[in-house]
């Protein structure tokens, strides 16, 4: 049965199971059957267009630290997007062969009819048989049900391997993003204590965030404590060192009117400071 996608469907008996092999298992080359010749012919696919190998040389392998590198979300990332890539190149790959493989086998079949046994004598049942044969077997190639079934069980199985491989680096994916959110999080909790914890803030973003703290009114710094965790005692030191220390607080005006001024979206408005 086909779904809306155009592949076989799997018997009611066969859900839930993978219908995919995991190792070899060899056949009779003496007696190949559909399944053999089949296999025999996605395999040469395979080899033509996945046959080389473009990585790194034996000596760049050996000379690559035994441990792997700490990965990324933008690695992984990029890992996603180049295998999405590869997996529709695949498909392209594929389709051409398996419309060579095709069309290769029509001109056969199409070449065993002999044009010269086209007057035979009706009465000549060797002649009739022999030509009412080839007539079926050049009919029977235009549907060639052999061949809608290589394309299905090719494209299961590309699709199979893909899947394989997509579905580990979407989990690692999802989880590099919470193990980012949890550290953004964290750190958006943290408030300096004095002016050298906050000239060494890494990110420009969360110094300007303090900064419209401090120069907020009353109500918007309530808004941003709730809003980022912060607890009072935490901000408590800074604040009094921004209203005591001239030299902090002009500092903390001049950082927050750059922002406004290269960025359109944070000029001045009826909103709050701190949602500039």
């Amino acid at each position: 049965m086909a779904s809306a996608s155009g592949l076989r469907q799997p018997k009611e008996a066969n859900k839930g199971k993978n219908g995919f092999r995991e190792k070899h298992i060899p056949l009779d080359l003496a007696n190949p059957d559909d399944l053999a010749i089949s296999r025999h012919h996605f395999a040469q696919y395979i080899l033509a267009s996945k046959g080389s190998y473009n990585g790194p040389s034996l000596k760049e392998l050996i000379a690559t630290p035994s441990a792997p590198p700490v990965e990324t979300l933008a690695m992984v990332e990029e890992k996603i997007k180049e295998l999405k890539k590869q997996h529709q190149e695949d498909l392209e790959l594929l389709t051409a062969f398996q419309a060579a493989e095709y069309r290769q086998e029509v001109l056969d079949r199409y070449n065993c009819i002999d044009d010269s046994m086209m007057g035979v004598d009706p009465e000549d049942l060797i002649q009739v048989d022999y030509l009412a044969a080839l007539d079926e077997l050049y009919s029977d190639a235009r549907p060639m049900k052999r061949f809608q079934h290589d394309v299905d069980d090719a494209l299961s199985q590309i699709r199979y391997n893909y899947l394989k491989s997509l579905l580990p680096l979407l989990t690692q994916r999802r989880t590099l993003k919470m193990r980012e959110t949890r550290v953004r999080r964290q750190r958006d909790a943290q408030f300096p204590q004095n002016i050298e914890e906050y000239h060494n803030i890494p990110e420009r973003d969360t110094q300007l965030r303090i900064a419209r703290f401090l120069m907020g009114s009353t109500s918007d710094q309530e808004k941003m404590m709730d809003h980022y965790g912060w607890v009072w005692r935490a901000v408590q030191p800074l604040v009094s060192t921004f209203k005591t220390n001239e030299g902090f607080k002009n500092e903390i005006l001049e950082s927050v009117r750059d922002a406004q001024a290269s960025d359109p979206r944070r000029r001045p408005t009826t909103t709050p400071g701190w949602q500039f």
